[in-house]
């Protein structure tokens, strides 16, 4: 009897422990499903969140690449701009020069005709003053010797 009755309190333990196993493993799987649940919840949430991030880097990165041809091209306006207006430039200069270059030359050309005439009318000024001078010397000379004196001595 008494093992008998040893026998059903073991069973009756064992049973106990059986259930409470049962009881835990069932718990597990509760906590288990409960993670995966939470799990799967936290990865769908992260994917939402960054498939939006990623939309909207791509939005961002579109309108950059637009902003960015945008900007290229109108660098390369102004480089052409700039360009043009440089070339004008230098053959506005270059006309000038030649221009500045061909008045210049006219200006000698002008200078050296003045000069000329001036040599000139001065040779013939000289001329003619030499002559009035000498005839004037001579006049003097002549005064002098009528009333005796020597040119030479005065």
């Amino acid at each position: 009897r008494y093992m008998t009755w040893q026998a059903k309190a073991d069973n009756e333990g064992l049973k106990r422990r059986l259930w409470d196993l049962e009881k835990a493993l069932e718990q597990a799987w509760e906590d288990k499903r409960d993670i995966h649940e939470e799990m799967t919840r936290q990865y769908q949430d992260l994917q939402k969140q960054t498939a939006a991030h990623s939309q909207c880097l791509e939005v961002k990165v579109k309108s950059l690449q637009e902003q960015l041809a945008t900007r290229l091209q109108e660098s390369q306006q102004i480089q052409e701009t700039a360009t043009q207006a440089l070339a004008e430039k230098d053959k506005t200069i270059a006309q000038l020069q030649g221009k500045l270059d061909a008045m210049e030359r006219e200006y000698e050309k002008i200078l050296h005709g003045s000069l000329d005439l001036v040599l000139a009318k001065m040779a013939e000024a000289s001329q003619h003053w030499e002559e009035v001078g000498t005839t004037i010397a001579m006049e003097h000379k002549e005064h002098l010797q009528e009333f005796g004196l020597n040119p030479l001595e005065i």
